[in-house]
């Protein structure tokens, strides 16, 4: 029903309609007032339903995974040291300064943990919430400015995009960064449409999302907002602001910024500066620092992947290129200008850095929903060329496979279900199945909403099957707890030659810090843990357990197991008295 609402061609509503008919003989501006009434209550109308498809998408079982990998839980933690300690201008990582990220993801967190307590929902919900916030400020400009359909096309394909399900339920930066951008750039195009007042509200908000998108993620979010404009202004030659915009656009975006910047610098001058802007902007792109070295293509495969299952409309959005007014000349022509100049800049300008991770070219998924999505409505219009027609075939074919590919990888990785559980498996497939049969219908809509519906099971099903097996994989969930609670008055947890910093958050801090590096303790050799233990009487490390030996052979450590998970295991460590 959602998908089908979503997705309805017609321009206006029935009852719009039967307005215009019984007030034919009103004066023009009462009908305009009517008209614009009525199409205000269609958007409302398409609004709560994406709301509904983006609660279904990415917050459906947010808490049901343990916090994963090395940056959920210490993000996690840093929130919840902001919260307990009301201190919300200096991060800290068990009680050290950490400059690695700026405080608007920790600042939310604190605020969903005021709300919900101290959880992994909690500590995810940031990033639920910006993605659903990018999907409907995305589907507000397009349907202001072009239609009200193909907004709501757009925001289906962002939402149901295999990137944007991911990363809007990972506890990160990423996705509310990407929510500023959108929020910035859609604000800017929305004041070219605009006049008067409305013109002005728009940049005060452009430049809000500009400014929030410094806190965000550091200079990152501004360096992408500006050169995305400025290359929008070139390319169609024309002169968007007036001086007392940028003026305002500039006043605006400082205050927001300094709001927390200011403070920082006062209380930590060069130690925030050389942390957070040397070592974390510039050292981080231009060397291999933190590890993260990928070859120059790896994120035009990144873009492939998180654009499944829409990733084949890409082949006819290029063919139509030839087509666009480059001057944006329309206001469409416009924002698929806009819209390819803003996929491309994060592509392009991270495939640049030396380290590279796959949420940093997360920003150019909603530019990339924009030119799907005007290919979609091209195919609901029956306006479909050979280019397209061979783009819906790919689509069809990669959702059989993906519907046949899923069920098989579950029972491989999970065994044999119940009745229910083995149907559950088979759900996607079903969807796919009904896409390709609304295919064969001829009934494009149905397919475009089957494809959507498709994503939107994988995600479901993998929540309701999937999370309790990838716990035990991807997240240290219980042997932090089981740590946490082992820990004696005084006793903190440290970590040998092992980044899954789980127990940061599940131990609530009670974690050894290490030596000058602003980051948790994790010893590379047994001389920095004995080391540590002349200033701690004794603490639990955690390691892996074919390293465990390392420290279990040593005769300077007396050691106990406290507990294993996989191929990891905590011991409790002291000075041995030999």
């Amino acid at each position: 029903m959602i998908f089908a609402l979503s997705l309805t061609a017609p321009k206006v509503l029935h009852t719009l309609n039967d307005s215009k008919r019984d007030h034919s003989n009103l004066p023009t501006k009462k009908t305009e007032i009517i008209v614009e009434a009525g199409a205000r209550a269609k958007q409302w109308q398409y609004a709560l339903a994406l709301t509904a498809v983006a609660g279904l998408a990415f917050f459906v079982g947010l808490g049901s995974l343990g916090l994963a990998g090395p940056d959920e839980p210490r993000y996690a933690e840093v929130a919840r040291e902001m919260f307990a300690s009301g201190d919300y201008i200096s991060p800290r990582l068990c009680g050290c300064l950490w400059f690695e990220k700026p405080p608007l993801l920790y600042w939310m967190e604190a605020a969903a943990y005021y709300i919900f307590g101290v959880n992994e929902f909690a500590a995810r919900i940031p990033s639920a919430v910006a993605a659903t916030v990018a999907a409907l400020f995305l589907f507000h400009a397009i349907a202001k400015t072009v239609s009200i359909r193909l907004g709501a096309i757009v925001s289906i394909i962002l939402i149901t995009s295999a990137i944007f399900v991911g990363y809007g339920r990972a506890a990160a930066p990423d996705m509310p960064l990407t929510a500023c951008i959108v929020i910035a750039l859609c604000s800017v195009y929305l004041a070219v449409s605009s006049a008067g007042r409305a013109r002005k509200g728009y940049l005060v908000i452009a430049a809000v999302g500009a400014g929030l998108s410094l806190i965000a993620k550091g200079l990152v979010g501004i360096a992408l907002i500006a050169t995305i404009f400025i290359l929008v202004a070139v390319v169609t030659r024309q002169r968007f602001l007036k001086l007392t915009e940028i003026v305002l656009i500039t006043a605006v975006f400082l205050l927001v910024s300094a709001s927390w910047y200011l403070p920082v610098t006062l209380r930590h001058g060069w130690e925030f500066i050389r942390e957070f802007v040397i070592n974390h902007h510039f050292k981080r792109y231009l060397t291999n620092e933190y590890h993260h070295p990928e070859a120059f293509y790896f994120y035009f495969i990144i873009a492939a992947i998180g654009a499944i299952p829409w990733i084949f409309y890409l082949i006819p959005a290029v063919a139509r290129l030839r087509r666009v007014s480059f001057r944006g000349a329309s206001r469409l022509d416009l924002l698929l200008v806009l819209a390819w100049i803003w996929f491309l800049v994060p592509i392009l300008f991270f495939s640049l850095s030396v380290s590279k991770l796959p949420g940093y070219i997360l920003p150019s998924f909603p530019a990339l929903a924009i030119i799907v999505g005007v290919e979609i409505e091209a195919l609901l219009d029956l306006k479909a060329g050979r280019v397209l027609e061979i783009a819906v075939r790919l689509t069809a074919l990669l959702l059989i496979a993906l519907g046949i590919a899923y069920p098989i990888y579950l029972n491989r990785a999970l065994g044999t279900a119940d009745l229910g559980g083995a149907i559950l498996r088979f759900v996607p497939l079903a969807i796919a199945c009904g896409a390709l049969l609304f295919l064969a219908l001829k009934r494009m809509q149905g397919f475009v909403a089957g494809t959507g519906a498709f994503m939107i099971s994988l995600a479901l099903v993998t929540v309701a099957l999937f999370a309790p097996y990838l716990s035990g994989k991807v997240s240290l969930r219980d042997l932090s707890q089981q740590a946490a609670t082992a820990l004696r008055p005084g006793e903190r947890i440290a970590f040998y030659l092992d980044k899954e910093y789980a127990a940061v958050f599940y131990a609530q801090g009670r974690v050894v810090c290490g030596v000058g590096d602003g980051d948790v303790l994790n010893a590379y050799n047994p001389d920095e843990i004995v080391r540590a233990l002349r200033v701690e009487k004794s603490m639990i490390v955690i390691t892996y357990a074919n390293k465990a030996g390392d420290l279990e052979t040593d005769s300077r450590l007396a050691t106990e197991t406290i507990a294993a998970q996989g191929r990891e295991v905590a011991l409790r460590l002291s000075p041995s008295e030999k």
